[in-house]
């Protein structure tokens, strides 16, 4: 079994994706803004993911990074993807699968993201900005990255076929996906190697 060092694990992806890695039998490295319930295979850093600190003593003895960490209005995927980079760095971690959006994904017609084009029908773009540096970071540093794009998330199963692409949606009568469905794919890109150096949209094939 794996040492997962996990970002996010308390939003609505990270519980799923913290589930179904203790599920596996693997060990977790767990990032918390405030103390929970110790379980068996977690061990929780108590800490925030905008400290170098925390973020350092989070990635100690992992062998993977994984982030679900979520945007807000303060920019915080911004400030701490260069944070975990230069942790990775120090501790010799070189891979790492964070969980994005399908906004930054190449746009069919330009060599814009989508977030920039009408192919995206969101008219805030605060959060995919937020998203789009930090995937720049990711794609300028020398770690072995890949940024899952999803569509909508939702929290009951995905409804229609799963379409799973690098670097431009899929589709464009694209629909919702499961939140179970992008853990699986998180997990999956570790397991199988795959996607390096790719964002990866996934979608379903909207009906």
């Amino acid at each position: 079994m794996s040492t997962i060092a996990l970002f996010g694990g308390s939003g609505r992806t990270g519980m799923r994706l913290l589930e179904k890695l203790v599920e596996a039998g693997h060990e977790v490295r767990l990032l918390s803004r405030r103390p929970i319930e110790s379980r068996e295979g977690v061990t929780v850093i108590v800490g925030d993911a905008t400290d170098l600190s925390a973020v350092t003593e989070t990635v100690q003895h992992a062998d993977v990074v994984f982030s679900a960490l979520g945007t807000d209005k303060q920019n915080v995927l911004s400030r701490f993807t260069p944070l975990v980079i230069e942790a990775m760095r120090e501790v010799g971690v070189t891979r790492i699968i964070t969980v994005g959006t399908a906004g930054i994904l190449q746009a069919h017609d330009t060599d814009a993201y989508r977030f920039k084009t009408r192919e995206s029908k969101r008219t805030m773009t605060t959060a995919a900005e937020d998203h789009a540096h930090a995937y720049e970071l990711l794609r300028d540093s020398d770690l072995d990255y890949t940024v899952v794009c999803p569509t909508q998330l939702i929290d009951e199963p995905s409804d229609g076929d799963i379409v799973i692409t690098p670097d431009e949606l899929g589709t464009l009568h694209s629909g919702p996906i499961s939140r179970d469905d992008v853990a699986d794919l998180v997990v999956k890109a570790w397991e199988e190697n795959n996607y390096i150096g790719h964002r990866v949209g996934i979608m379903t094939e909207s009906r």
